[in-house]
Parts: structure tokens; C-alpha cells; sequence
């Protein structure tokens, strides 16, 4: 006993402290790891025999540590009851019964939407969507947790499907309709693989044919549940490893139940003390633990989605999925760009068609999409284009169109900014020609300080025209008084340089006395530092003329030297004319 209590203090000491080892041994060869996740509780009753067997006045040693191991069992089930019999009845009071009619629910009037373990401000997606295209629902409440709100504030917004007629302005536009093909059945079984994504995009096409036609999506007053003829709610609140739900519930204006669908997962004490060990992978990293062993109750079905059991669960009209309406989308947005009296709510078919593509844009779609960026009439677009093409792949079709958005009056500084790095993306020699638009950029601080990343592209006009500009720039850039508005403009500059290479040379001088000024106007911190080092050799430089700090030692500037060549050798591999095969 002496033996066995110590072999299994030591290993269950070993596993309690370090519950990666036991990860480790079930990976290694399985048995260890077996052995490390029984030691804690082999380890509990051994002790415990140990000490009731001394309590025990019986002579024979066999038959007072079989006795005093029976004692230890039991005391390992008495211990547990209280609070197994707790948990159980806690688990069943909370016990609610599945309520399924047997057939769709016909919702109508005012509707309440509630997903109190929702973290996000309330938005009309695709639940939402369905609820509203009941022929008699008037409106929807929808309720959340909120983004920023405390516990007890539950944020709403309500919205409604009216008549165009009554208001010429824009329709407000919901979030993701598509989503209703990954989440209802018929849809699902329907649209297998590739023609999922199909399904969805036609869906959206179609909700904006609809609310840039006869119908807009207005925000109303919300209802509170008092006032509300139907209340949905659906539950799934953070799960962990010990307890989980997910429930929805649709309750009539009298406060019955009509449709209630769940599953719980509850973990309760087990009916033996153990020890139990569970280990989570997540994020490429293991987390291991130990803990009273414990029983896993279930009830409902295993895979329910409250979502998808409520759609399932009222009558709707089902969206149209046809390719069709992608097309026919397609058409009406070009007879609107075509028409120069087109409404606002009209041209509302351009920027939607635009928030179809999600980096899956064809060269067919190219001039169309030009088109639409390069239209003044069309605005806010800025979600849109960042999903159309990959920053560091987008197609010299755009050039034009991407230019002319950038000196648009409305457009955002964020889109700016982001349109330039798309723009300095391009092949070398772009913007070789420019045409009066892209030259009228450079008569506006503003613009191009708001598109900064453009400013690399100057270095295709040539050392003759880019050089006067850019110092130009760097006179604006220096005057800023915060380097978080110079250190856009100062890496744009830094970076038409580099391209320029040698025929900068003549900024030498100028880059040089900035960077030995105290404090720098040029840069911030050590990067900035090695940066314009690599910009300066670029431009002509020597390594061993690289301008030097006085406090620099020796060691410093040798490692700053070796730096810039490397980058140097990158720079030339990278930039390097490709041969042909």
C-alpha cells in the first residue's frame, strides 16, 4: 500500500500540474497517457483506504484493506449525492417541452424578434427578411444584446415593407439576405455545393430589383411585447463544455406557446467521485484540464439551429434562386447608368449589383464595375469595393474608373486611401500617360494626402515631373503638425523614391538633412530609420555613406548596412525582368 501510494502520489502530482503531459501521453503511445489520467483518482481512494483501514478493528491486513476500500467506494458515492440530486433537479425544473403544430405558422400584424444572446446591434437580416414577406405581418421588432450596451440594455430596431409610392427616397437595404440558402432546408437541399453560392447571390439580386422597385424596407417604431402580436425568441447563450442550449420559441399575443423547439446539454456530478481530465483544441494550441468527474444529460435533437427550426417553422415566401435574376439585375443596373435622370433609389441597382461579387469578379464584369465606380451618381460604396478584387490583384481595367473615384467630391478618406494602394499595386509604367484626372489629384493636398498610397505611382511620369511634385509634397507632409497624418504622405513619398532609384538622386541632400534633424520630420522609430536608409541607397548612396547618428557605435552602423543590402538584394531579385521560358 505504502508503494502504490506513492507511485500514484507522484504521478497524479505530476498530471494535476502539468495536464499537458497527459495530452502528450495519449499522443506518444497512448498508455501513459491513460495511466497519468486515472493516477489522480486512483491516488483519492487509495488514500482514503489507507486511512479508513487504520480506523478499522480488524485484525487480518487483507480483510481491513478490503473492507476499508469498500468504505472509500461508498463514501465516493455518498459524497457526490447532495449535489448530484441538486443539479438534477435544477436540470429538470428548467425543463421545457418541444411544442410542434402540425403545420406552418401564419404569422401576422406586429412581430417581435428576440436573440438576447445576440452580440451585435440589431440589423434586418435574412430572419428578418422572411418574417416581414408575410403577406400579413406589418411590421418586425428585432431585439439584441448588443455590440457595446451593459447586460441589462437590450438594444431594437424595427422595419417594414411599404409602398415606393409613398416615398421616392432610397429603400434601406438588409444584411446578407442571401444567408437564407445556408440556413433553410429546402434551399440547402436544393442548392448543393457550387450552386449554393448561386442561390445566395440571386436571392440578394432579387431583394434589390424589389427595393429599388415597387417595394422600400423602412425603419418604424419599435413594438415592446406587450403590444406585439407574435413574439419570437431565439436563445443560444455562450456555450461552454459544461452547459449548452439552443431554443426557439414562437409565442401568440396571448402569451402561448405555439412552436418551442430546443436542445440542452448539462453537465451534473457524477454518481462516483473521479477525477476526470478533458482536453480542447482550438487556434492550433491544446488546453488540458482536470475536474470532479461529472455526467453529460442531454435532451432535444443534437443538431438543431434555431435559426434554421424557425423558418422551418412558419410559412414564408420562399426567394427566388434563379441565375435569371443576376442577370436580369445586370441589365436594369446598366439601363439606369444609361438614363441621366435616373432617381437616387434607382441608381441603388448599380451599388447593389456592385455588393454581389466577392472576389469572384470575371473580365466580363470588369467594364461594367468600371462603369459604376467611375459614375458620380452612384455613392457609398466603399463595402462594396473592398470586396470585389484582392488589394494586390486588381485588374488594370480599373485603373480609370479607381482614379476618377478618388477626386469624386463625396468620396470617403478611408476609400481613398484604400483605392490608392490598389492603384500603387500596378505594373511599373501605369501611369506612364496620365490623363487630366489623375494629374488633377496632385492640385489637391487634401485628396492626396487622403490617398497617400498613390503617390508611389508619380515615379512612372519621370524625374522631370515627378521630382518637382514630390518635393512639393514633402514641404506639405512636413508641415503637418501630428506624424499620424504625416506617416501616410512620408511612406508614399518614400516609396516613389525607391521606384525612382538613381534619377532621385538629387533629393539626396534634402532626404539626408531631414533624416539627421532632431526630431525627425521624416520618421518615427527605428523602421522609419532602416526605411529611408534602404530609400537613400536606392537613390544612389553608398552603404558606407549612409548617413550615422552620433550616439550610433561602430557595431550599430555595420548591422544598419548589412540591413539595407539585404533589402537591396531582395529589391533587385524582386524587380528582376522576367525570362522567358
Amino acid at each position: 500500500m505504502k508503494y502504490a501510494l506513492l507511485i500514484t502520489g507522484v504521478l497524479a502530482g505530476l498530471a494535476l500540474a502539468v495536464p499537458d503531459l497527459v495530452v502528450l501521453g495519449y499522443v506518444l503511445l497512448i498508455v501513459p497517457g491513460l495511466i497519468l489520467t486515472v493516477a489522480p483518482t486512483v491516488f483519492v481512494y487509495l488514500a482514503l483506504t489507507a486511512i479508513i483501514r487504520r480506523l478499522l478493528p480488524i485484525s487480518s491486513p487483507m480483510r481491513a484493506t478490503g473492507a476499508a476500500f469498500a468504505i472509500a467506494l461508498l463514501l465516493g458515492w455518498a459524497v457526490m449525492q447532495p449535489f448530484r440530486w441538486s443539479a438534477m433537479a435544477e436540470y429538470h425544473a428548467s425543463e421545457l417541452p418541444d411544442v410542434l403544430p402540425g403545420q406552418a405558422i401564419e404569422l401576422d400584424g406586429h412581430v417581435r424578434l428576440e436573440r438576447p444572446d445576440e452580440r451585435r446591434d440589431p440589423e434586418c437580416d435574412y430572419l428578418c427578411l422572411a418574417v416581414l414577406d408575410s403577406p400579413r405581418v406589418k411590421s418586425l421588432t428585432t431585439v439584441t444584446a448588443g455590440r457595446r450596451t451593459p447586460p441589462e440594455v437590450q438594444p431594437s430596431a424595427a422595419y417594414a415593407l411599404v409602398s415606393a409610392k409613398a416615398d421616392p427616397a432610397p429603400s434601406m437595404f438588409p444584411s446578407e439576405p442571401g444567408e437564407i440558402v445556408r440556413e433553410y432546408l429546402p434551399l440547402i437541399k436544393a442548392n448543393r455545393g457550387q450552386m449554393l453560392f448561386a442561390a445566395a447571390k440571386a436571392v440578394e439580386a432579387s431583394w434589390i430589383l424589389r427595393l429599388a422597385g415597387p417595394e422600400q424596407l423602412r425603419g418604424v417604431n419599435p413594438v415592446e411585447a406587450e403590444g406585439a402580436d407574435w413574439i419570437i425568441r431565439v436563445e443560444s447563450p455562450s456555450n461552454t463544455g459544461t452547459s449548452t442550449l439552443r431554443r426557439v420559441t414562437i409565442l401568440d399575443s396571448n402569451g402561448i406557446v405555439q412552436f418551442r423547439q430546443s436542445y440542452r446539454k448539462q453537465a451534473v456530478p457524477a454518481r462516483m467521485l473521479y477525477i476526470g481530465f478533458q482536453a480542447y483544441m482550438g487556434g492550433g494550441t491544446v488546453s488540458a484540464s482536470f475536474h470532479v468527474g461529472r455526467q453529460i444529460l442531454e435532451s432535444g435533437e443534437r443538431w438543431l439551429e434555431p435559426e434554421s427550426a424557425l423558418l422551418q417553422a412558419i410559412k414564408f415566401p420562399v426567394p427566388p434562386c434563379q441565375a435569371e435574376v443576376v442577370e436580369l439585375l445586370r441589365e436594369q443596373t446598366v439601363q439606369a447608368l444609361d438614363d441621366p435622370t435616373a432617381t437616387t433609389a434607382r441608381l441603388e441597382l448599380a451599388r447593389g449589383y456592385l455588393g454581389l461579387f466577392f472576389f469572384d469578379a470575371k473580365a466580363d464584369d470588369y467594364e461594367l464595375i468600371a462603369r459604376i465606380v467611375a459614375d458620380d451618381r452612384v455613392r457609398d460604396i466603399d463595402a462594396q469595393l473592398e470586396n470585389i478584387f484582392a488589394k494586390d490583384n486588381t485588374p488594370v481595367a480599373m485603373v480609370g474608373a479607381f482614379v476618377t473615384r478618388i477626386g469624386m467630391d463625396h468620396t470617403s478618406p478611408s476609400l481613398r486611401h484604400s483605392l490608392g494602394e490598389r492603384l500603387a499595386s500596378m505594373p511599373p509604367g501605369t501611369f506612364a500617360n496620365p490623363d487630366s484626372k489623375y494629374l488633377a489629384i496632385w492640385n489637391s493636398p487634401e485628396i492626396y494626402q487622403q490617398s497617400a498610397p498613390l503617390i508611389a505611382t508619380l515615379a512612372d511620369l519621370g524625374p522631370e515631373r515627378a521630382m518637382p511634385l514630390l518635393d512639393e509634397m514633402l514641404d506639405t507632409a512636413i508641415e503637418q503638425p501630428h506624424w499620424r497624418d504625416r506617416r501616410p504622405m512620408m511612406k508614399g513619398i518614400r516609396a516613389a523614391l525607391v521606384r525612382l532609384g538613381p534619377q532621385a538622386s538629387a533629393a539626396v541632400p534634402r532626404i539626408r538633412e531631414l533624416f539627421l534633424r532632431r526630431p525627425s520630420p521624416i520618421m518615427d522609430n527605428a523602421g522609419d530609420a532602416d526605411a529611408w536608409r534602404f530609400a537613400l541607397a536606392r537613390m544612389g548612396v553608398a552603404l558606407e555613406d549612409m548617413p550615422v547618428f552620433p550616439s550610433q557605435s561602430p557595431r550599430t552602423v555595420e548591422e544598419n548596412q548589412r540591413r539595407v543590402a539585404a533589402q537591396l538584394r531582395r529589391y533587385d531579385l524582386n524587380h528582376a525582368p522576367k525570362e522567358g521560358i
